[in-house]
Formats: structure tokens, C-alpha cells, sequence
């Protein structure tokens, strides 16, 4: 039995004795300035993280080529990838672009 199944059952089960009631949650949030920074970070390993900014799965063909791409053309995919996506936020926002990037 995975812990996942597990949770989902207990909540099911608790659904199951509440009826059709609607339950919410209420959270109280308090506003905070953000922290502005002078200088520009360096990159930092998603394991060193709290939280990955960037987490999302690439589908196997997709994957297949990339790899295909690496080995033939001998090119660091991870620089590739960093270029083409600040080529495609520079394009799509270009006003917060120009704010953070450099």
C-alpha cells in the first residue's frame, strides 16, 4: 500500500461521513516586503534548493532527441536550454525581462 493510496482513502472516508458539506480553510496571510538584490545570483544546483523554480518532465521522444542531439553535435544541452529560454521570456515578457535579466 503506498502512503499516497493511504491519505487518499482517509480523506475519501472523510468525505463519506461529512456528506455533501462543503468544508473551508481559512489562512491568514501576512504581507511582506520583498527582498531586492544588488547583484546577480550565480546558479545554483536544484538539490542545494528549497524549492526547484523549475520542475517538469520532458516526453520521451522529446528526451530520445535531445540525446540523439548531445551525442552527435557534442553541445552542453543545460547552456542551450538556459539560451533558448531566456531568448523566449525576453520575447514573450519583455517588460519584466528587461527588468530582471541581465
Amino acid at each position: 500500500m503506498s502512503l499516497l493510496g493511504k491519505y487518499r482513502r482517509e480523506e475519501s472516508d472523510k468525505d463519506d461521513e461529512t456528506g455533501n458539506e462543503e468544508t473551508t480553510t481559512t489562512v491568514d496571510r501576512k504581507p511582506h516586503e520583498p527582498t531586492q538584490t544588488s547583484e546577480l545570483l550565480s546558479a545554483v544546483p536544484n538539490k542545494e534548493r528549497k524549492s526547484p523554480i523549475v520542475s517538469f518532465s520532458i516526453p520521451t521522444d522529446l528526451r530520445i532527441c535531445l540525446q540523439a542531439i548531445r551525442k552527435t553535435k557534442a553541445i552542453n544541452l543545460s547552456l542551450w536550454v538556459e539560451h533558448q529560454l531566456r531568448e523566449a521570456v525576453v520575447k514573450e515578457f519583455p517588460r519584466i525581462a528587461e527588468e530582471h535579466l541581465k
